[in-house]
């Protein structure tokens, strides 16, 4: 009996290795883990936003007739810094994965946060010197 032809024909030396190693993740797959982790992070900056104002006083949010005049909001930015670390490291992560997707838009989404909390601590400390040199300036250039 004889091999087909047209078909390859293994034996001894020319037999392939089997495949090894880790495949990647499927196309789909990494674009549905992208859009996944892409709510996720944009819920725990929301949540490290949160967390970061400091309220303090009587607040009640709901009620439009509240005097909520001694309520100060103070934005922790090092909250949101810390989320935009975490959402760097899950990049990290996802290149174990072989998920390029994904460990790119993570990568871009982790830089736009800590880009962001560096530039709010930024604004926010402008704000409070402005805020120190109009109180401390003379009676004469009030």
């Amino acid at each position: 009996m004889t091999a087909p032809t047209g078909l390859p024909h293994f034996s001894g030396a020319n037999v392939p290795p089997p495949p090894g190693g880790r495949g990647r993740l499927p196309v789909a797959g990494d674009i549905a883990l992208a859009v996944g982790l892409l709510v996720l992070d944009v819920l725990g900056a929301v949540v490290a936003f949160v967390l970061g104002i400091d309220v303090s006083g009587d607040w009640k949010p709901f009620d439009p007739g509240a005097d909520n005049s001694d309520v100060t909001f103070t934005i922790n930015w090092l909250y949101v810094g810390i989320a935009g670390g975490i959402v760097l490291l899950t990049a990290a992560l996802l290149c174990l994965l072989r998920s390029v997707v994904s460990a790119s838009l993570q990568v871009l989404v982790g830089m736009v946060v800590v880009v962001v909390a560096v530039n709010g601590a930024q604004f926010d400390k402008r704000h409070e010197d402005r805020a120190h040199t109009a109180v401390s300036a003379p009676a004469a250039y009030r």
